[in-house]
């Protein structure tokens, strides 16, 4: 009787191993996947492959943006559609709109933005006069000390008064890059708008060529993965847009509350970087505050509860439901694939790091189910019923 007793099985303990197995192999997995890709860029970047293709993606940008550009207003124009307006109709009426729309940006934020900056340039000295001050002061409660703190407020200070000249020197410099880029920039957004232009008005016939290249015994599958990955993209892209927004809205009433200089610059610019997850809040928060703060107290303690409270909001409340759904992607395959794409693609490539990994997912999971490479790490809804019924 004893005997039968040592050798029954615990199910509960049993169960408990079960799980920790299943979350070990699922970071292992994730870690697997995550080598993989770096092993395949570093592989690419050595061999100078990822150089040219890069500058293929390049020439071919403008084509990319087109292509984007009518995928995201395809929604708006079969809008239009179901209103018994015709597609040419349709594709003007909306394309028409998006460049009005640039054109109020341009004439109503741009010279503002411009005057803010100028304004921010010209506070920079008082505000490194400000930092001088406030590391002499630190440093003067440290005198009766036996470190050599003479030579290192020397050493700061040196490192202070280098950046500054730099500053003045390429400030100049760097405004006349940064417009020669946004004009860069806006030239190739505008071919790509006239080339999404014509997409638009035959984008079903270019999707219905499309499909004829696809196998037909492939078709039903293909279409499958294809409707997913878009159904991710066009989620992602407007919940992101929707948050950033919202972010740049709110941070803006809040700096101006706090009597900040350039409030619209530093608002832009939050929302802007929290196009980045995890790490854009604190890109677009750090240098706000600080700013801030060397205006007075009060401006920094305003400032920073603002930003606090919008970051708290949309990353707590409004980004998991708006934007979360569409990838539902785990927070440590993000940061790893964030840091990954910003080594060989800086900012942009943070930018598309999200949907880019949300893309690698539903292509794995799909040819997963369909191969078996692995063992589904997630419990079925049975098992779990198994296993609440046997610790019970």
């Amino acid at each position: 009787m004893d005997d039968k007793k040592n050798n029954k099985i615990d199910y509960k303990n049993l169960n408990a191993l079960i799980q920790t197995a299943r979350v070990i192999l699922k970071i292992l997995l994730v870690l697997s996947i995550c080598g993989i890709i770096i092993f395949a860029f570093v592989f690419l970047e050595k061999t100078q492959i990822l150089s040219i293709i890069g500058t293929i993606l390049s020439i071919c940008m403008p084509l990319f943006i087109g292509l984007g550009v009518a995928w995201l207003f395809e929604p708006l124009i079969r809008l239009l559609e179901k209103k018994n307006i015709g597609r040419k109709l349709s594709t003007t009426i909306v394309y028409i709109g998006f460049i009005l729309f640039l054109i109020l940006l341009i004439v109503l934020v741009v010279p503002e933005f411009i005057s803010q900056l100028k304004e921010l340039i010209g506070q920079v000295p008082s505000f490194l006069l400000q930092i001088k001050n406030f590391i002499t002061n630190f440093f003067s409660k440290f005198q009766d000390s036996q470190i050599d703190i003479n030579t290192i407020e020397s050493n700061i200070m040196t490192q202070i008064e280098n950046f500054a000249n730099n500053l003045t020197t390429n400030s100049l410099a760097g405004i006349i890059d940064t417009i020669t880029k946004i004009i860069s920039s806006g030239a190739g957004l505008l071919l790509g708008t006239m080339i999404g232009f014509y997409f638009s008005l035959d984008f079903d016939k270019l999707k219905e060529k499309v499909k004829s290249w696809i196998p037909h015994k492939h078709k039903r599958e293909t279409f499958r993965i294809l409707n997913e990955l878009n159904l991710m993209a066009r989620g992602y892209v407007n919940g992101t847009l929707f948050t950033s927004l919202g972010v740049a809205f709110f941070t803006f009433i809040g700096l101006i509350i706090s009597g900040i200089s350039s409030p619209l610059l530093f608002a832009i610019f939050c929302g802007i970087t929290n196009i980045i997850p995890y790490f854009g809040p604190y890109i677009g928060g750090i240098p706000t505050v600080i700013v801030a703060f060397s205006i007075s107290p009060m401006c920094g303690i305003i400032a920073a509860i603002t930003i606090i409270i919008v970051q708290f909001i949309d990353g707590n409340i409004i980004n998991p439901i708006v934007v979360g759904k569409a990838t539902d992607i785990h927070p440590i395959t993000i940061v790893i694939g964030l840091l990954v794409f910003e080594h060989f693609f800086g900012i942009i490539g943070m930018i598309l790091a999200t949907p880019i990994i949300g893309a690698f997912k539903i292509l794995f999971n799909f040819f997963n189910d369909k191969y078996h490479f692995v063992e589904k790490i997630k419990p079925s809804k049975k098992e779990l019923n198994e296993n609440i019924a046997t610790e019970n």
